[in-house]
């Protein structure tokens, strides 16, 4: 899984693959750092390079999370 965390204190866009339909995209927002819920999961088989342009851009941050950290997290 993907950590993607918004940087900046506006919102954040990103075209990502839609879990419905393979072929489909959607958009995700990533809510800025001011309402506190700037931190998305996102499945490895969801990512797009716009994703890797935003990062390249400065605008989120990407980190590789495995599913057991998150677990762990939850409880």
């Amino acid at each position: 899984m993907l950590e993607i965390k918004n940087k900046n204190r506006f919102p954040v866009q990103l075209i990502v693959r839609s879990r419905k339909s393979p072929r489909s995209f959607t958009t995700l927002n990533v809510p800025g750092i001011g309402c506190g819920k700037n931190i998305f999961y996102l499945e490895d088989e969801l990512v797009t390079e716009y994703i890797d342009r935003a990062a390249n851009d400065g605008l989120i941050s990407v980190k590789q999370v495995s599913n057991n950290n998150l677990l762990k997290k939850g409880e």
